[in-house]
């Protein structure tokens, strides 16, 4: 068996492993960063989304909760999500951050704007220049202005100069123009000493006294055996994995608890003009409510097929007008009532979740609005994202959502944006870990990525990510 000797053991390399390593790295600590999918350079990829998603999301892209009636979308690839995300950096709102607060994780709220900004400036992030924006989305903006509400643009990391707006972002970027850790923290991190270890899986941590004395890895196609020691471990492996490897450690208190998403459900509106709005930046927009976030978007003809509603030939005749579609998603942060627990029978992570009806009614709400605004930007028709396809004919048609959507089993719905899982609150009969990142009852282990959320922040938790484990990175080192 080979044994890895460093100073920080790094799980994971999406947002926040990748900005933890570079921080750790450019310290001159030695840094190992073990990420358990591919390392696939932006030479490789293609814009084949059938060759593209099995390579680069977890579970092939097809990871769901244990009802089967929600999925969740996860990177599994050096650059962790970010690889395959948009890049949208909208800050958590302060409210947020009071609440956590009030749940025992006070966090000094002038210091992460700081760690925000530094965050942005270094990504290079920027709006999109108008030229990038798809006409359906120019249209969703119309219909909002019209209603009363206020578009805001989205802030990115897309690299605005070499951006292609090709829509293909889900997929990684082909062109190298995307700023996602990938391109950025990873390679910076290496740059300053750090090691990256792809397709290495680490499957648990040994605890003795109070410290991880080490961890137990398989590594390639062949399933290795490797251990790594280190004078301090820092998972970065996301809601459901750094709360899956916990558990398979025995570290069990509140350990899984406290899963929330911002889940959400896309609509479909048909128009009379040909939008193209595949062939454009995928999102540009949005609309930001007091209960949900709703935000213009497109997706390449394979996944927008999944997003379309409708069984064969409704399915296709309504692909067959694929040119006139505009779709848009409203996303709900939801109430922190799921668990991540390790199955009894496979002896892998399961992921318990389903919405409340609080949660549904802001969803509803949500797509209630979406139907409104796209009714009022001109569209003839407007769906469901049910299975059996529900036409909408005018904004009044919007009063009859809720009969048709009642319980998460009725509608299309999932996220890519899983929270919680690891609590952070100095309150020990609540959380995971403290305010300094810190596993309760071990000195040398930590959690750094969106499983500390207490609850959802309800819009795109990337940035936050990031800025935590800015903030974060110092008080790690000092104990390390």
């Amino acid at each position: 068996m080979k044994t890895e000797e460093v100073d920080l053991c790094i799980i994971g390399s999406g947002a926040g492993g990748a900005v933890l390593a570079h921080e750790a790295a450019r310290k001159g600590l030695r840094t190992l960063v073990v990420e358990r999918g591919p390392y696939l350079r932006t030479d490789a990829m293609t814009t084949s989304e059938a060759e593209m998603i099995p390579r680069l999301y977890k579970d092939g892209g097809m990871q769901m909760n244990t009802a089967v009636d929600f999925f969740i979308l996860q990177g599994s690839c050096v650059g962790g999500s970010t690889t395959v995300s948009n890049m949208v950096l909208i800050r958590a709102g302060d409210e947020a951050f009071a609440r956590w607060g009030q749940l025992g994780a006070e966090l000094p709220v002038t210091e992460l704007r700081d760690c925000y900004t530094r965050i942005e400036e270094a990504l290079e992030a920027g709006i999109a220049p108008p030229s990038a924006a798809s006409r359906s989305t120019q249209l969703f903006e119309m219909g909002a202005r019209t209603l009363g509400f206020v578009p805001q643009p989205m802030l990115k990391a897309l690299g605005n100069a070499r951006c292609h707006a090709c829509g293909n972002c889900n997929i990684g970027c082909t062109f190298g123009a995307k700023r996602s850790a990938l391109t950025t923290f990873i390679p910076w991190a290496e740059a300053q000493g750090a090691r990256v270890l792809a397709d290495t899986t680490v499957t648990r941590l040994h605890v003795t006294r109070g410290r991880v004395t080490h961890a137990e890895a398989v590594s390639g196609r062949r399933g290795e055996r490797l251990r790594i020691r280190a004078r301090s471990f820092a998972l970065c492996g996301g809601a459901i994995g750094s709360s899956a490897l916990l558990l398979a450690s025995g570290v069990k208190r509140n350990v899984g608890t406290r899963l929330s998403f911002n889940a959400g459900a896309m609509m479909v509106a048909d128009f009379d003009e040909a939008l193209d709005a595949y062939d454009a930046d995928q999102m540009t927009s949005y609309v930001l409510a007091d209960d949900y976030l709703i935000e213009a978007t497109h997706n390449p003809i394979m996944s927008a097929a999944l997003t379309t509603p409708g069984w064969m030939d409704d399915h296709a005749a309504l692909m067959k007008r694929s040119r006139h579609l505009a779709y848009a998603g409203a996303m709900v942060g939801t109430e922190a009532t799921g668990r991540v627990v390790m199955s009894r029978w496979f002896g892998h992570e399961e992921t318990r979740f389903c919405a409340t009806e609080r949660d549904m009614g802001h969803l509803r709400d949500g797509l209630a609005t979406i139907a409104r605004i796209f009714f009022a930007a001109g569209a003839r028709r407007v769906f469901l994202p049910t299975e059996e396809l529900f036409t909408l004919r005018s904004a009044s048609d919007a009063s009859t959502i809720p009969a048709r959507i009642r319980t998460m089993r009725d509608v299309q719905c999932g996220s890519s944006h899983p929270q919680g899982g690891n609590p952070m609150s100095n309150d020990r009969r609540l959380g995971v870990v403290d305010t300094d990142f810190a596993v309760h009852d071990l000195d040398n282990a930590f959690v750094c990525d969106a499983s500390v959320f207490p609850d959802a922040i309800g819009v795109n938790p990337m940035n936050t990510v990031m800025a935590l484990a800015l903030h974060a990175a110092p008080r790690i080192m000092a104990r390390t």
